[in-house]
C-alpha cells in the first residue's frame, strides 16, 4: 500500500488529512485547469471545485483502477469542459489525437493522459464511443473494428469522423 493510499484510508476513517492530498495536487491540478481553460481565476476555482467533489466522493474512488491524481485530474477536465460549455468558449480541435496535445500538459503521466482523454470521449454516444476506444485505445483497425462490431466498414470510418466533429461540438 502506498502512502497516498494510506492518506486515503485515514480520510475514510475519519482523519482530517485531505490537506496532504491538496497539498500534493494543487499547483499542478491549477496549470492543467489553466492550460483547459486559458484563465487563471476559473483554473484556480475549477481546481478547487474538483478538490471539494473529489473529497465529497472519496468513498467511491477504486485505488485499484487509477491513482488518485488520475481520478482527480479527470474530475477536473470534466468541470473545465463543463465550464467551458456553460461559458460558450469555443476549444478549436480536429481530432481526438489533438485533443490530447492541446488540453493536457507534458508533465502528465500517461495513465492521466488517457483518463483526461477517456473523460472527454466518455462524453459521445455509445456506438460511437465503443468505435472511438477500439481504434485509440486497443489500436484496432478499422477492419478489427468493424468484425468486433459487426457493422460494415464504412460504418467505422463514418462514426470516427462523426465522432471528431461531435466531440469538437462538444467542446464549443
Amino acid at each position: 500500500m502506498t502512502e497516498e493510499q494510506s492518506t486515503i484510508e485515514a480520510i475514510l476513517a475519519g482523519a482530517d488529512r485531505y490537506e496532504e492530498l491538496v497539498r500534493a495536487y494543487h499547483v499542478g491540478l491549477i496549470i492543467h485547469c489553466e492550460h483547459l481553460v486559458g484563465d487563471r481565476d476559473d483554473a484556480e476555482d475549477i481546481a478547487q471545485e474538483a478538490f471539494v467533489k473529489a473529497y465529497l466522493q472519496l468513498k467511491s474512488f477504486k485505488a485499484e483502477k487509477a491513482r488518485f491524481s488520475t481520478w482527480l485530474y479527470r474530475i477536473a477536465t470534466n468541470l473545465a469542459i463543463d465550464f467551458l460549455r456553460k461559458n460558450k468558449r469555443r476549444v478549436d480541435v480536429d481530432d481526438i489525437e489533438l485533443i490530447a496535445e492541446a488540453t493536457m500538459p507534458t508533465y502528465l503521466e500517461d495513465d492521466e493522459r488517457q483518463s483526461i482523454i477517456q473523460a472527454v470521449i466518455d462524453l459521445q454516444p455509445p456506438e460511437f464511443r465503443r468505435v472511438v476506444e477500439a481504434y485509440f485505445w486497443e489500436g484496432k483497425s478499422y477492419q478489427e473494428i468493424a468484425d468486433a462490431e459487426h457493422i460494415p466498414l464504412n460504418t467505422v470510418r463514418s462514426r470516427l469522423r462523426r465522432a471528431k466533429l461531435q466531440l469538437k461540438g462538444r467542446l464549443s
